[in-house]
């Protein structure tokens, strides 16, 4: 008996840990920077964290999307895959060439991640927001009123041939204006998708889903903005994900590969295009960008020493790198920049106000350009070009130390119990969770400060309720539906 209960155990432990293992093995040979035992520990740690979630995940039938898997992932991405590959410097105004970061913080900097998404885990399992979510209400989605939903993709699919300029409506519907062309047709795209992927979708909403899939990723190539494109690649990924319950390893590849190759050109699309005001149509832009980033891959297969190759990662790398900023904040605060005691986060307090209602509204920006000028990472001259942000993790940091780092992500961990509640449940119906997918992507951008990472959330919600009022049935249930248990 005993030997048959190993024998069952053991293969569910290779699956557990296999592969924690192996990918943190893969990256310490072939580290370029010297990792010590505590280091390395840690971030087995933080690849372990998310993966545990995600197995538990897929026997979870309560829940669509693992939404605390998908975030420590980033976290792991952000922090550990450039403690291994990334030069740890960090570059200021006073040393342009790169400050040399202690060891010391840069332990210091995987600590305070291990405990924050700690705290995350804590402020989902209490039960707090969940408790918020309404449990009466159902929005349906009938299909016979898809045909709303169709003619609203078919306007996007429009509008991504044409440069909208968001201040079409002024300055206070700057906001508006970016909510219809981005959130709404994502939103309307995302409805669609899922119905296709249970082979539900008609002819007319495949042809529209293709039409809308080769506009935006020819506007967003053809505007410099890569992000444009990945969120769409990643938005598909993220309802195949919750629709097969399996990570989607060909469109994972994909998008590795994608970014890898255009990021290498990117620099000299926007030094031609974008500094240079140089003037050209969509497709020679287009072209321009694939022709330069085709250059710089072929440079690296003609180099056999391997620098060139260096050279052409290390920007992807560092695009998502979180690590060296967050050591130079911990040893700079606080003996040089004092503790903010939330000044960082004063736009929460108007973000529900909208822009039509008060134009000259404060932008969410102000704690992104604080951060910039109070570390030495830019002057004030250059914040109307560079805005460069350093994550909600640290953030609180900068405003109350260890207590601000980790009772931000317990709250944080609130929200998101009632976020996936609300939006992400099984319960939750098309529309809601259609709303949650597209709104699931900026909480994966992990480098955005608070006002960044929840400023206009309800106002999105808003919204997009109001444009889809047409398609939706809302009734309501007096019967008591099953609290729903997260199994993280």
């Amino acid at each position: 008996m005993k030997s048959d209960f190993l024998r069952q155990r053991f293969p569910k432990a290779i699956k557990r840990w296999a592969l924690p293992l192996a990918i943190t093995a893969f990256l310490w040979f072939t580290r370029s920077n010297e990792i010590t035992v505590v280091q390395l520990s840690l971030a087995f740690f933080l690849l372990c964290v998310p993966w545990q979630a995600y197995i538990n995940w897929k026997t979870n039938t309560k829940s669509y999307l693992p939404l605390f898997a998908m975030v420590t992932f980033m976290y792991w991405l952000y922090y550990v895959v450039p403690l291994f590959w990334e030069p740890q410097t960090i570059s200021e105004v006073s040393a342009p060439l790169g400050r040399e970061l202690s060891q010391s913080s840069i332990t210091e900097s995987l600590w305070m991640v291990a405990l924050g998404v700690s705290s995350l885990w804590i402020g989902m399992r209490v039960g707090f927001g969940r408790r918020l979510s309404p449990r009466r209400l159902s929005i349906e989605l009938p299909q016979s009123r898809r045909s709303y939903i169709r003619a609203v993709l078919a306007v996007g699919c429009l509008l991504n041939f044409y440069d909208v300029s968001p201040y079409t409506l002024g300055e206070g519907g700057r906001q508006l204006i970016n909510l219809l062309l981005a959130v709404v047709p994502m939103l309307t795209f995302a409805v669609l998708f899922h119905s296709y992927l249970k082979r539900e979708a008609t002819y007319v909403d495949k042809v529209l889903m293709l039409a809308f899939l080769v506009t935006r990723l020819f506007n967003g190539f053809s505007s410099g903005w890569l992000g444009v494109s990945m969120s769409l690649i990643m938005m598909c990924g993220v309802i195949f994900l919750a629709d097969r319950r399996r990570l989607p390893a060909f469109g994972l590849i994909a998008v590795v590969l994608l970014v890898l190759f255009f990021q290498v050109g990117k620099e000299e699309f926007r030094n031609v295009y974008w500094k240079e005001g140089t003037q050209a149509g969509r497709i020679e832009r287009t072209t321009f960008w694939m022709q330069a980033s085709m250059q710089k891959w072929l440079a690296v297969w003609d180099d056999p020493s391997g620098q060139a190759l260096k050279d052409a990662v290390t920007p992807s790398v560092s695009r998502v790198s979180l690590l060296n900023q967050t050591a130079d904040v911990i040893e700079l605060t606080p003996s040089v920049v004092p503790y903010q005691y939330g000044r960082l986060y004063s736009y929460l307090g108007v973000t529900l106000i909208p822009r039509f209602l008060w134009p000259n509204k404060p932008s969410m920006n102000e704690a992104n350009q604080f951060y910039q000028v109070a570390y030495d990472l830019t002057t004030e001259d250059e914040l109307s070009r560079v805005s460069i942000a350093v994550g909600t993790l640290t953030e609180g940091y900068i405003n109350f130390s260890w207590p601000g780092a980790l009772g931000i992500m317990f709250l944080l961990g609130v929200f998101f119990d009632f976020f996936q509640s609300t939006f992400l449940s099984a319960k939750s119906g098309p529309l809601l969770k259609a709303i949650g997918v597209v709104l699931l992507l900026p909480f994966l951008a992990i480098e955005s400060q608070l006002a960044q990472y929840l400023g206009g959330i309800i106002q999105e919600v808003v919204v997009v309720f109001i444009v889809m009022l047409p398609a939706v049935r809302i009734t309501r249930s007096f019967g008591r539906l099953p609290v729903w248990q997260p199994q993280q």
